[in-house]
């Protein structure tokens, strides 16, 4: 076999796993296993009286040495009202550094500036990318309580992500951020653009769940809880965190291209769950993305770090390494990138 015919044979071979992974028939097959009905399917108006506010955050890495990385961190909020943007706010713009050995200084530091706290758990050096993910969201829980300080009840926060953290300091302070929101009267939703949730030993639980919904003629906008269903969902053995919020599969908007999954802290009623998701189908029908909220659409092109972004930071960097009796050709020493040179050609 020659190497064209063995590419072939590859992508043929991949082809049919997919095919396996979501079969044809995954409708019915999920109709039979989950024993949903219409009467599961939450379904509520597109209509919503109060705040929309929307958190995100981003990070980038700017240079990596191997031994040593900085990267770049920030989150912003967007917040709307009967359809009209009201606020945006956007922390400063962070550098931070990863290196090898011991215990990240620099998120210890911007915790307690956060949080007026020192992290329960340290964050080691590790992964560079990681470690900024880390940081990060630490901004974006800042952010989100701050916005919760600010709204009124009623009012909708939507996190981007879920309602479950990745670092274990983090644990305490979305259970903070959860105790306010109920305590103030906010309603509080973590929307996720990509899950590996299943059920069936693999199958893909979105889909399935969207082919139900038009198998049973659920009309748009609808929602469905899953939370709770052991013997239906795949069990989750790669999340050590406890599960903050009650799982739900959702459609905002008929001309949506795909359901997601959002996620609602499990203290709130099923009147409060509808507002939350009438919110989220309120704020569905923006025709760059339609059926996604686009205040998240909006934070995150509010505080996305993007290239022009990067480079004027690396120089800056530079220039700082500069003030400290280095050279251009040290920086390209520590963290020059074979990969950069390839590029050119």
């Amino acid at each position: 076999m020659d190497s064209h015919d063995e590419y072939r044979a590859s992508v043929q071979r991949i082809a049919g796993e997919i095919r396996r992974y979501a079969p044809p028939d995954i409708g019915e097959r999920f109709a039979a296993s989950s024993g949903f009905r219409p009467a599961s399917f939450l379904t509520f108006p597109s209509a919503f009286d109060g705040a929309v506010c929307a958190v995100d955050g981003s990070n980038a890495l700017l240079a990596d040495g191997g031994s040593f990385a900085v990267a770049a961190i920030r989150a912003s909020a967007s917040s709307y009202r009967g359809g009209t943007r009201q606020c945006r706010v956007t922390t400063p713009l962070y550098t931070v550094a990863v290196h090898q050995g011991g215990c990240n200084e620099d998120f210890a530091a911007l915790f307690s500036d956060c949080f007026a706290s020192l992290p329960k758990a340290p964050l080691e050096h590790d992964d560079p990318v990681r470690n900024a993910a880390v940081m990060r969201d630490t901004l974006e829980y800042w952010v989100a309580m701050e916005m919760a300080e600010n709204l009124d009840a009623g009012d909708l926060i939507l996190i981007d992500g879920t309602l479950r953290v990745r670092h274990a300091s983090h644990d305490e302070i979305l259970v903070r951020l959860m105790n306010l929101c109920s305590l103030r009267g906010i309603l509080l939703a973590a929307v996720t653009k990509r899950t590996a949730l299943t059920w069936g030993g693999g199958h893909p639980i979105v889909p399935a769940t969207e082919g139900l919904a038009r198998k049973l003629a659920v009309p748009e906008p609808w929602a469905v809880r899953i939370s709770g269903r052991d013997d239906l969902v795949d069990r989750e053995v790669s999340h050590p965190w406890k599960q903050r919020g009650e799982q739900y599969i959702t459609r905002l908007h008929r001309r949506s291209p795909r359901a997601f999954k959002v996620e609602v802290p499990g203290h709130m009623n099923r009147d409060m769950v509808e507002q939350t998701f009438s919110g989220l189908a309120a704020y569905a029908d923006d025709g760059r993305i339609t059926g996604y909220p686009y205040p998240l659409l909006e934070a995150h092109l509010t505080t996305k770090i993007g290239k022009d972004t990067v480079d004027q930071v690396r120089q800056d960097l530079m220039q700082g390494m500069a003030e400290q009796g280095m050279s251009h050709v040290d920086y390209i020493q520590y963290f020059g990138d074979y990969h950069d040179e390839f590029d050119r050609y």
